[in-house]
């Protein structure tokens, strides 16, 4: 059974699994197990307490939280009523946190209480809320002064809602915003992404069909709750295929191992570093995967140590393996790998762009690069978000008159119609007057039997203009000589492309999306002169 393609809002899918399959499993988090007529309870309690708080179309809920039941029925709570909807993480700083507070305005705050040995009461002190835009503070477990306990508050019935609730509801239009995303801000300030039912749909209508996931399907989802991969990738596909979502509120490898087999799991998606880190562990070999229909990863190239470890699962289990590219911009995907994809097509490239979607490859003059030519991707569809919250000249410099999403990715299309990534603009260098792609660099330096990750960026030379420094990630217990990472670059690249300094870490900074934060590492070298 696959849900139907002529809902038009984001939260009519809970609606439509609710009569469909009222007492199948919507979602599992511990020992709390929801189905779809509970999923359905809620989500509509939730939007009526929200009406009580004087919530209009157009508003902003925030929720201060890891993945938890409550991330998803406040979610589609919040589209009910016209609203939109953030998520915001209990690592991030009180200064942090302000800064999306003072730029969206939430009219409502809804915030765990504590997380791990965090009391975020003492963090939402630390904020200036007097006088914001904040209506009402609901708390996920003990309240604290000045917040109610969110379920006390959302809990109750309100009767007396539910003809306002069917009106507003009603009132929904399909380019209406549901989303706000916050980018990592590795360039300035995090910039608010703004996607709608239309855009989370579109792209969701193609993902299920190409991860294979249905009303019987089991999701794991063990993201940030603030990340396109939780929140539309995994989060909102389950909703719309009526699958399962099987939620954990922090990455902890060996956990996931377990919970990939004791809750059979059949899409298992990550970015390449938690795989990673799971098969380090001796209970990888044991763990039983004959549950998973797709292995699924995204953020950064797979190493291809791991691509071997799940082709060999695969071989045995029938799963596919399966990568794609896409970004917060585009809500999610925008290519994919194609089942009959060798291991060298996966390890080298993101697969096609899948259709209705469009991507052209941008020379610097903004037209089409010639085949096979590095140049910046760009991207046409309705998955498209609306733009950058209060930020329409930044929102013009990326989307163009004809609809084209310049996306600052570097890359170019091979002969098979594959999309092969080069990196970020603003991660190429240029050394003697050659541009110079990290990402050539450091997929050669990752075929050493010893490295795990790589991360190449461009330093002030006095010849050169710049040359490469690359930071290198051992795997565990292993020691990477320089001298072979040197010749190693040697034998396989140009000589303006070897880097001149290598440096081996036990451990690489890492952003949220599984990509290595580069300018963590650029910080670095300025703080050092």
């Amino acid at each position: 059974m696959s849900s139907d393609k002529n809902l038009e809002l984001t939260w009519q899918y809970v609606d439509h699994w609710a009569a469909e399959r009222p007492d199948a499993e919507a979602v599992v988090f511990g020992g709390r197990r929801m189905s779809w007529a509970e999923f359905k309870r809620d989500m509509d309690n939730t939007a009526k307490a929200l009406l009580e708080l004087g919530v209009q179309r157009g508003d902003r809920i925030g929720l201060v939280a890891m993945a938890c039941p409550e991330f998803l029925t406040t979610f589609m709570a919040a589209n009910k009523v016209g609203a939109s909807w953030l998520g915001m993480s209990p690592k991030f700083t009180a200064a942090e946190l302000q800064y999306m507070v003072d730029d969206c305005r939430p009219k409502v705050l809804i915030t765990q209480r504590r997380h791990d040995d965090t009391d975020l009461a003492e963090t939402l002190s630390e904020m200036n809320l007097e006088g914001s835009s904040v209506a009402q503070i609901l708390v996920i477990g003990e309240p604290f002064e000045g917040a109610e306990n969110f379920e006390t508050f959302t809990g109750q019935a309100r009767p007396h809602l539910d003809d306002p609730l069917a009106q507003r509801a009603q009132s929904g239009q399909p380019g209406d915003v549901t989303l706000l995303m916050y980018t990592s801000g590795s360039t300035g300030k995090p910039k608010g992404v703004e996607q709608t039912h239309r855009s989370m749909i579109r792209n969701i209508e193609v993902e299920v069909e190409q991860f294979r996931v249905d009303c019987n399907s089991r999701t794991l989802l063990h993201f940030p709750i603030n990340h396109v991969a939780a929140d539309v990738e995994i989060g909102f596909a389950a909703i719309h295929a009526g699958a399962t979502t099987v939620m954990m509120d922090r990455f902890d490898p060996l956990a996931t191992l377990k919970t990939v087999e004791e809750e059979k799991i059949t899409l298992f998606g990550q970015v390449p570093a938690m795989f990673l880190l799971e098969m380090g562990l001796p209970e990888f070999g044991t763990t039983d995967f004959s549950s998973v229909q797709t292995f699924v990863w995204s953020g950064a190239a797979a190493p291809r140590q791991m691509l071997d470890v799940l082709d060999g699962i695969a071989r045995q289990t029938g799963a596919r393996l399966l990568t794609g590219y896409g970004s917060t911009e585009v809500c999610g995907f925008v290519t994919y790998s194609a089942p009959e994809d060798g291991l060298d097509v996966l390890e080298k490239t993101a697969g096609k762009c899948a259709a209705p979607f469009e991507i052209r490859i941008a020379d610097d003059d903004g037209n089409d690069a010639p085949p096979g030519e590095t140049g910046e991707v760009c991207i046409r569809g309705d998955l498209l978000m609306e733009g950058y919250l209060n930020k329409p000249e930044l929102t013009a410099a990326v989307i163009d008159a004809e609809g084209w999403y310049h996306s600052s990715d570097l890359g170019y299309l091979d002969a098979q119609g594959n999309l092969v990534l080069c990196g970020r603009r603003s991660e190429m260098y240029k050394s003697g007057g050659e541009n110079v792609f990290p990402r050539e660099i450091e997929e050669v330096i990752e075929t050493h039997p010893s490295v795990m990750f790589a991360a190449v960026i461009g330093v002030p030379d006095p010849i050169f203009q710049e040359v490469g420094k690359a930071y290198v990630m051992a795997k565990p217990g292993a020691t990477v000589p320089e001298e072979e990472l040197k010749a190693l670059c040697k034998d396989h690249l140009a000589n303006f492309k070897v880097p001149k300094s290598f440096e081996i870490r036990p451990v690489l900074p890492f952003l949220p999306n599984g990509k290595v934060n580069k300018m963590a590492l650029k910080q670095e070298l300025a703080e050092k002169g």
